[in-house]
């Protein structure tokens, strides 16, 4: 196995559909270190992209510094992340001028690395101040193709990046020390960093990027203001404002909104930056956003703050104070007005752009990529649309209500030899098609469900609008009418196909006229006699049993009552 891997590694190669950055180090050496660089040269081939231009050459090469980058994302992966340092600032890929780059290897984004690149998306659109931009970028290191990567900016303070003063190591003035701070909320304690209690009793780990070295009089004033701010934040008093002496109400509003849209569960965990301007009367400031690696992780119908997985320091608690709450709405439905929906064409450009160069990333790396390019996409938006749905019922929306049609249709493999079921849709509006589940073949679904004794694959999508004339294709993944497809059908909902087409509908009821299949809802326990199972809307069994279960929390879910499947909002 290891040898056969091996040759498909050799094998793969660039998709030459974006840039080619060509690393060598000196001797070839391999990186091993994330705490030293290597020396090394690089050219990168602009490969005729627009707005990118070349850099060095084959024989004029430029000199730049390497080394590893990243915790988990560095010792959990074959595909390594980098940290590069440019001999001289450098307007590379269109960016602004700086040394100081991130080779990103979205090792751990199984979606195309799309989360990453729509979290900061969604920081521009909310209108944080800053946010690092990405180009993607193929690499070769020492002559081997090691993949898609995306050379990112790294957050440092800087006239370009986090515009503060930047204070200087081991200051000792009283009034130097109050500004030009950038710390991180960190999981990881093997940084430099400041420790203090939380209200709650958990630890937090402060990691100080600038200055980067401290004095016994700026580790104090850190540790003095983190203690202020974490109790001025566990007040009893939710009406008391003296939490917002210190922290900036309304970019932690922004920061918090894009981080609930993409459910990041760990984004006040780690990675969370703040930071501070000089002067005695600033706030911290949180942001810029970075690593979003964590979201969709789970099932929707939560805030980010209800049971996380790996704890969120103090926004459950700020979450508590109703000025934080008001001020939330208020960014929510300006976003929400003015430019929401500009992601969902973020992302169909995103797959339209770099789909060959991420197929070819799978290629080199297939335990960590995707051929499904098109199918990611769709998920992403139907993930976005899913939460911003729960979002608007929590917050309100921006004088509208929303008024997305959801899909659910059923299909039995029944008469073929499919081992896979693909399902691409789209809306044929007169000739103009909308894909509606992605590029060709679609959307793979592994989800089943028994219905009167036999067992269908479903798949729940939502267009996000109504389509004017809905499309359907159950597929094995490759076309040909009959053999491996079924003809061109009209998608409606709740209806069951096989490989001719229509041959039933199903629509399950809430409280069916039967006693021995009426289900009650009490929030969010289901009641009913006989056999009980929840599924999460990707087909996931969440608790199954007789006659009583319980939802973990609000959501949209799938009920399973004596083999009858009902889809069902529980609040």
């Amino acid at each position: 196995m290891l040898f056969i891997v091996s040759l498909l590694s050799q094998a793969a190669t660039f998709s030459g559909t974006v840039p080619v950055m060509y690393i060598n180090t000196e001797n070839n050496t391999p990186i091993t270190s994330k705490e030293d660089y290597l020396s090394a040269t690089y050219y990168l081939d602009a490969m005729n992209c627009e707005g990118v231009e070349s850099l060095g050459s084959i024989d004029a090469q430029l000199p730049l510094e390497i080394r590893g980058r990243g915790n988990y994302t560095w010792s959990g992966f074959d595909k390594k992340p980098y940290r590069i340092k440019l001999a001289d600032k450098t307007a590379i890929m269109g960016m602004n001028k700086s040394k100081h780059f991130a080779l990103m290897a979205n090792a751990d984004d199984e979606l195309s690395g799309l989360r990453n690149a729509v979290g900061y998306e969604l920081s521009r659109m909310i209108g944080l101040p800053w946010t690092p931009s990405a180009r993607p970028v193929e690499v070769v290191l020492n002559g081997d193709y090691i993949g898609l990567y995306f050379l990112t900016e790294t957050i440092r303070v800087d006239s370009d990046r986090v515009d503060i003063i930047e204070q200087a190591d081991e200051e000792t003035d009283p009034l130097a020390i109050t500004g030009g701070w950038l710390v991180e909320i960190d999981n990881y304690d093997s940084d430099p960093h400041v420790r203090i209690t939380e209200g709650n009793g958990e630890r937090i780990i402060f990691t100080y990027k600038t200055p980067e070295i401290l004095s016994t009089q700026q580790e104090e004033y850190l540790r003095t203001q983190m203690e202020a701010i974490d109790e001025a934040i566990y007040n009893k008093d939710k009406n008391s404002t003296t939490w917002e002496e210190y922290i900036d109400l309304d970019r932690l509003a922004r920061f918090y909104i894009v981080q609930e849209i993409l459910d990041n569960a760990e984004s006040f965990h780690g990675s969370c930056y703040m930071h501070r301007q000089q002067g005695e009367q600033e706030k911290w400031m949180f942001g810029p956003v970075w690593d979003f690696g964590n979201t969709f992780r789970r099932g929707s119908g939560l805030f980010i703050y209800e049971y996380p997985p790996y704890g969120q320091t103090w926004i459950a608690e700020i979450a508590k104070f109703p000025r934080f709450q008001e001020k939330v709405k208020e960014v929510w439905k300006e976003l929400r007005e003015n430019s929401f929906d500009d992601i969902y064409t973020f992302i169909d450009n995103y797959v339209n752009q770099y789909e060959a160069a991420i197929q070819a990333d799978d290629q080199r790396w297939p335990d960590y990529g995707s051929q499904n390019v098109a199918g990611d996409g769709t998920t992403m938006k139907n993930n976005i649309r899913t939460r911003a749905t729960f979002l608007v019922e929590q917050w309100g929306d921006a004088e509208k209500e929303p008024t997305p049609t959801s899909y659910t249709v059923y299909f039995t493999p029944e008469g073929t030899d499919w081992e896979e079921i693909y399902v691409y849709s789209w809306d044929n509006n007169n000739g103009n098609a909308t894909q509606l589940l992605g590029r060709w073949p679609g959307t793979p679904t592994t989800a089943k469900t028994t219905i009167e004794g036999k067992e269908y694959y479903y798949i729940t999508f939502d267009p996000g609008y109504t389509p004017l004339q809905p499309m359907i294709i159950f597929n094995d993944g490759h076309s040909g009418v009959g053999e491996h497809q079924t003809e061109d059908l009209v998608l409606e909902n709740n209806t069951i196909y096989n490989h001719k087409g229509k041959i039933g509908v199903y629509s399950a009821l809430h409280d069916i006229s039967d006693n021995s299949n009426t289900i009650r809802i009490e929030q969010l326990t289901i009641r009913g006699n006989g056999e009980l199972a929840i599924y999460n809307m990707q087909g996931i069994l969440i608790a199954s049993g007789q006659n009583s279960i319980t939802a973990p929390c609000r959501g949209i879910y799938i009920i399973v009552h004596n083999n009858r499947a009902s889809t069902i909002y529980l609040h």
